[in-house]
């Protein structure tokens, strides 16, 4: 084989090995931002193809053993360029460094704006189906306001009956729970109804459970709503462990109380 040919070979080698191994770094930046925060942008069949070609990079290329073949053709490669005394081309570096850096940029925009527009998007849905079952069950949601009131233990069955139907209305619907208050040692309280009854009818016994709600948020909300004042919806979701929370407040007749629809999904929109 001519010696040209050789080097040339040699060049091409190392250039295909450019290309395995910068994705393989752009692959190490993705898993490093969605594992590292905690998010994920793209959708379940998508997430796991990039998983298979992440290891399949590994797999194949074996990075370690073909950056230490590259450096051993590289030298070979030099050597035989030296003897032709083909002149490299100028800049060429700088400029793979400058289109890695480009691309590296362009997914980590990629994965922050396509988390916020899965969570964006999912929030939209969910309320909207929220509101429509609240507006065709508006009757259930008055009598579940009167038992509140009453404050009995059968009456309380009777709410999470009303919880656990509201929450079936819909296939795309979170889980439901609904916040009431009460009141502790003179002071403002939040109770909770959610898919397990605290209680026994039989012997007339309900145990209410606690809501633990976040200081500065949705704390102030509920105290906000449940001390008389008027309040908008609440929505928020959070990056890391990817949970979102949408609370729809209800002013009965009787009482009051607040419908939290929470769920975490652990993938977005971006993909198939």
């Amino acid at each position: 084989m001519k010696v040209d040919t050789t080097a040339q070979i040699a060049r091409a080698t190392l250039s295909a090995l450019t290309v395995v191994v910068s994705l393989f770094l752009l692959g190490v930046l993705v898993l490093v931002l969605c594992m590292g925060l905690q998010i994920n942008p793209f959708k379940e069949t998508t997430t796991s193809f990039l998983i298979a070609a992440f290891v399949g990079l590994i797999g194949v290329a074996g990075v370690l053993v073909l950056l230490n073949v590259a450096a051993s053709v590289s030298l070979i490669a030099d050597a035989r360029i030296a003897e032709l005394k083909i002149e490299p081309r100028q800049g060429a570096l700088k400029k793979w460094f400058a289109a890695f850096f480009v691309v590296a940029l362009l997914l980590v925009g990629l994965v922050f704006s396509g988390t916020y527009l899965s969570k964006e998007r999912y929030l939209e849905v969910v309320h909207t189906q929220a509101d429509e079952v609240l507006n065709d069950n508006k009757t259930v949601l008055e009598e579940a306001s009167r038992l509140l009131a009453s404050g009995k233990p059968e009456d309380y069955k009777r709410v999470f009956e009303i919880r656990t139907f509201l929450e079936n209305q819909r296939s795309g619907l979170p889980q439901l729970t609904l916040i009431y208050s009460g009141r502790f040692a003179n002071k403002l309280a939040f109770y909770r109804v959610n898919d397990y009854f605290p209680g026994d009818t039989e012997k007339g016994v309900y145990n209410p459970s606690y809501f633990a709600c976040t200081r500065n948020l949705d704390c102030d909300y509920l105290t906000k709503f449940f001390s008389g004042e008027k309040v908008d919806t609440l929505q928020k979701y959070t990056v890391r462990d990817d949970q979102f929370y949408i609370y729809i407040p209800y002013s009965g007749k009787e009482s009051r109380f607040v419908l939290l629809f929470n769920r975490s999904n652990s993938y977005g929109k971006i993909g198939s």
